[in-house]
């Protein structure tokens, strides 16, 4: 039997499809490409984050239907929206995650033993949500909070090691809330294995403790880049957002990790076209970005998610102001992402090859920078670069030694 699967969204729907993809395959199912016809079934994980993210899931729904194979829609979509899915076409199976192994007669394990298609793997530590900001559809989909043992994620880490990954990210829905810390479970992992990097996704600022900032700032195999979401910089929209904390606060905690890492990697997600936010409450968003150490942005314009409070709400810009303000803050982020690959320039930065050609190849930094240099090396090997140059998009460097 063939299968095919594609995936939209977070790291831990990538997680999913992996545990998935290996079970498939210890079954005796065989992997193609999802673009290519041929497959007795095809799979998308689907993510339901933005209305992009459900009109991009059900393209792939429609261009799989194409081949007239078995096709199955799994993840956060087909768990919250699964009528819009059945609208496509009757023939489409529409299930949670819970239910694939046994729709494809496999058994779902607990952990992975590698990642298809990545040069770092990501560890899934913990489901759910519990703050139910009021734009988001999130813990509709994924429930109530839960953490694996921490044992089980340090094992899982000891064999992606032993298979060869050198870097792996600790992921979840809101990591912050893995029950016993964020900062415990890392001691532990740094302790019980060797994985030689450790890099944790995005993480909420209201969990985000001095111990687990201390140790991203100053453990060495800690990789030194956080992602915190601010969301908005107005206290007015961050209450009506349902988000537990102020402006100050948020501009306090990166001042804070500035005074013990004055280099870590600072990134952040923001939502603008609020309802409810006029020219007041985005210049207080804009001007906080502007002034704090922020290193890039990801810009989001609302996207309504039906079943949400803020769904029904009126007092929402218009599209074009949207549109406007949106491009201003890509702006800014495209401004301060040069402005910090600029402080790494000329310095000396350890590289994770995520990929590598005959003559080059290409990986990340522990700051979280793209690089490119020439040189012979395999794939997740760790090598010193001396990064020289800010190329579109990339750092271009020269391998060391």
């Amino acid at each position: 039997m063939i299968f095919a699967i594609t995936t939209l969204g977070c790291k831990v729907n990538q997680y999913e499809s992996q545990l998935l993809r290996e079970a498939l395959v210890e079954r005796g199912w065989c992997e193609q490409p999802f673009s290519s016809p041929g497959a007795d079934v095809y799979i998308v994980n689907t993510c339901t984050v933005t209305h992009r993210s459900d009109a991009q899931a059900r393209n792939l729904i429609r261009r799989a239907l194409k081949f007239g194979a078995r096709v199955i829609a799994t993840g956060c979509q087909a768990k919250v929206y699964p009528d819009e899915i059945r609208r496509i076409s009757h023939t489409v199976a529409v299930m949670p995650f819970e239910e694939m192994g046994e729709a494809l007669g496999v058994s779902i394990p607990r952990r992975i033993t590698g990642f298809c298609g990545h040069g770092r793997a990501f560890v899934n530590i913990q489901q759910g949500c519990s703050n139910h900001c009021t734009f988001c559809i999130v813990p509709g989909a994924r429930g109530v909070p839960w953490s694996r043992p921490a044992q089980e994620i340090v094992e899982e880490i000891s064999g992606l090691y032993d298979a060869g990954f050198r870097e792996i990210v600790l992921s979840g829905i809101n990591i912050g809330l893995y029950e016993g810390g964020v900062a415990a479970l890392l001691e532990r992992v740094l302790a019980c294995t060797a994985m030689p990097r450790v890099r944790i996704s995005s993480i909420e600022p209201w969990t985000l403790t001095d111990e687990l900032i201390r140790l991203v700032s100053e453990e060495p195999r800690m990789c030194r880049h956080l992602h915190i979401p601010l969301q908005s910089g107005s206290d007015t929209i961050l209450r009506r957002m349902g988000r537990p904390y102020t402006a100050r606060y948020y501009r306090g905690l990166v001042e804070n990790i500035r005074s013990l890492s004055s280099e870590m990697s600072i990134g952040s997600d923001v939502i603008v076209g609020f309802p409810g936010e006029g020219e007041h409450e985005f210049e207080e968003t804009h001007s906080l970005l502007r002034d704090i150490g922020i290193s890039y942005l990801h810009v989001f314009p609302f996207s309504p998610r039906p079943g949400t409070p803020a769904a029904a709400w009126s007092a929402r810009p218009d599209s074009r102001a949207v549109k406007e303000r949106v491009a201003l803050l890509r702006d800014l982020s495209l401004r301060k992402r040069e402005e910090f690959i600029r402080s790494q320039l000329g310095r000396e930065a350890e590289v994770l090859v995520t990929h590598a050609h005959e003559r080059s190849f290409q990986g990340i930094t522990s700051h979280y920078l793209h690089a490119k240099a020439a040189g012979r090396v395999r794939v997740n090997d760790r090598v010193r670069v001396l990064l020289e140059e800010h190329c579109e998009g990339y750092v271009r460097g020269r391998l060391l030694g």
